[in-house]
């Protein structure tokens, strides 16, 4: 949002840039009464759109730990279940809210099948303490005619926000967020 406005006041000051070049006495140039009132509407708008290209990249850092949603994907026999992560990259089977200091059984959902998975997960503000672990690649069972699934079970040591990774021999295929209750 804030680049999508950014960028349209930019797209504003290259349209009075243009005007005052190629109609110098049109409507709209005549609209600024003194010379300086031109000038200043152009830094102006120039440092607002800087601003708000600045408050996007902020806002998208944030984005990183936003928590995912919940989707509903069809298994081969055409239930619906429910899955926390994103379709067409990676999931876990959504079975409530994980509690803190208990073992979550869940599976993973991939829409590839991979055969070295490894997942990491952290939590939000200390990325340092990381957690891994190796996944089977023998128990990756077809879900449906896309996706493959393996059962897993995580563990979280406190409550807040978390980050599960999966990579294959090291490289990324993605990421997971979810809460964590007490």
């Amino acid at each position: 949002m804030f680049l999508v406005l950014g960028c349209l006041l930019l797209v504003i000051v290259g349209v009075f840039l243009i005007a005052r070049r190629l109609a110098p006495q049109s409507e709209l140039m005549n609209s600024f009464k003194k010379t300086n009132s031109f000038r200043n509407s152009i830094i102006a708008l120039t440092v607002v759109s800087g601003i708000l290209f600045i408050m996007n990249y902020f806002v998208s850092a944030g984005e990183k730990w936003r928590e995912n949603a919940i989707i509903q994907i069809e298994d081969k026999n055409g239930d619906v279940e429910l899955f926390q992560g994103e379709e067409n990259k990676v999931a876990i089977a959504f079975e409530g809210t994980p509690i803190a200091k208990k073992d979550y059984k869940t599976s993973l959902l991939v829409w590839s099948q991979y055969d070295d998975m490894t997942i990491v997960f952290k939590e939000k503000g200390n990325e340092e303490n990381r957690k891994q672990i190796d996944l089977d690649e023998g128990k990756l069972v077809s879900f449906n005619k896309e996706a493959y699934s393996v059962p897993l079970t995580l563990s979280f040591e406190k409550a807040g926000i978390w980050k599960i990774t999966i990579e294959n021999r090291g490289e990324f295929i993605g990421d997971i967020v979810v809460e964590v209750e007490k």
